[in-house]
């Protein structure tokens, strides 16, 4: 009498080994019976032997057994080396180790976007072509699809968000030595845009803003601002804080030091464009001073150091984003000049454009660039162009320029 095998909770029969690697099952939902090959690295085919029953359904798994080992490529999909997925998938594992260290989350994410969107994600366009079939042609027809899936065509933005990433996978395949020259890619043009920022006179009318507002006790959706918040937003401009969730709000006690020898302090920083030490300037030891005498009872190095009592730091995103457009709506800075609205990125951007225009030029970009997290290209394109020239070099264009008419007049 034969015992018929149990059902599993996934509603499949524990399988009948018939070798290694080779074993028959059944479905509840099923009369037949289906074969089960182990191909290695935890794959296998799974196929109905169409019989009913147990021993003629043995018969067909071996016939099925022995054509996959004559012909195992007809049952695997075999994916080479030098394929566009292949590739995409080896950037990401490379980027991934770079996560933590020199990078942040975003370096892989935002690229996995990209990548794996079911749509017409570059994956699911290229799929398995080999690399050596990504023309310059079928790059633009790509664009087109993605323009034609979208009720109006991608911004110029983010289509360079694309092509950043095809560089880099087409640079992996000629790194590889799959492909000898990258082609040619489209190029999107770009209008920047200049940062919406403050001025002198704005910044310092802002930050009254907010010590007149904690004199009257000003309230926002039941969180009362206080002079904790006042020096967390001198803290941050003086540091080139962006106020995201990985960087100024997620600021711990145990993250930043006193430099004793350059009267600095020294924060340690994993953010957008993952960790770097940032130095403050000199008046930054002072303001974090009274900044954690705002709330002296959290004092462990594990602290945060802006509303350390919540632990939910996209809550204090938030409430610090209602402050800060509390404060602008009460001293009339919701907008700039031309009308562009004010963000809490707009004083990261007055702390950059600040340090420029007080160092009368002789600010290393490149130390600044890193010492920001940011980069040399995005300081001249968005900073320096918009950054009117100091006194101290008005004076030596001046000097200039009147060098050269007296000489031109001695002559």
């Amino acid at each position: 009498m034969s015992v018929s095998p149990s059902v599993n909770k996934t509603k499949r029969t524990k399988p009948i080994t018939l070798r290694a690697g080779l074993g028959l099952y059944k479905q509840s939902k099923s009369r037949f019976w289906f074969v089960r090959i182990h191909l290695g690295g935890g794959k296998f085919i799974r196929k109905s032997t169409k019989e009913e029953s147990r021993f003629l359904a043995q018969e067909i798994a071996y016939e099925i057994y022995d054509d996959v080992v004559r012909n195992r490529r007809k049952y695997t999909k075999i994916i080479p080396a030098s394929s566009f997925t292949t590739l995409a998938k080896k950037l990401i594992e490379n980027q991934q180790d770079l996560v933590g260290t020199t990078r942040s989350d975003r370096y892989v994410k935002d690229d996995l976007f990209y990548l794996e969107r079911k749509t017409d994600g570059l994956i699911v366009y290229f799929g398995d072509k080999d690399i050596t079939e990504i023309t310059t042609s079928k790059i633009r027809e790509y664009f087109k699809v993605l323009d034609q899936n979208r009720d109006k065509p991608l911004a110029h933005s983010t289509k360079n968000r694309h092509l950043v990433l095809i560089r880099k996978i087409l640079k992996l395949g000629s790194e590889e030595g799959f492909i000898t020259n990258i082609p040619q890619l489209p190029k999107f043009e770009v209008k920047d845009k200049p940062r919406v920022s403050f001025t002198e006179t704005e910044y310092k009318k802002f930050l009254k803003g907010i010590r007149d507002a904690v004199k009257r006790g000003d309230t926002v959706r039941g969180n009362k601002i206080t002079l904790e918040y006042y020096y967390f937003i001198v803290l941050s401009v003086h540091s080139y804080l962006r106020p995201t969730n990985t960087e100024a709000y997620a600021l711990k006690r145990g993250d930043i030091e006193f430099s004793e020898k350059d009267k600095t302090l020294e924060l340690d920083i994993n953010g957008k464009t993952g960790r770097r030490k940032t130095t403050s300037t000199t008046v930054e030891p002072e303001i974090y001073e009274k900044l954690l005498n705002c709330n002296p009872e959290y004092n462990k190095s594990s602290d945060y150091i802006f509303q350390p009592d919540r632990k939910n730091r996209e809550t204090v995103k938030r409430i610090a984003q209602r402050f800060f457009n509390h404060i602008l709506q009460c001293v009339d800075l919701k907008t700039d000049k031309d009308g562009n609205p004010r963000v809490p990125y707009s004083l990261r951007h007055y702390s950059l454009q600040s340090r420029l225009r007080t160092s009368s030029g002789e600010v290393n970009i490149f130390h600044l660039a890193k010492n920001a997290g940011t980069s040399v290209d995005q300081l001249e394109r968005f900073y320096l162009k918009h950054t009117g020239l100091s006194s101290k070099e008005k004076k030596k264009l001046n000097y200039i320029a009147l060098s050269d008419v007296r000489a031109y007049g001695s002559k």
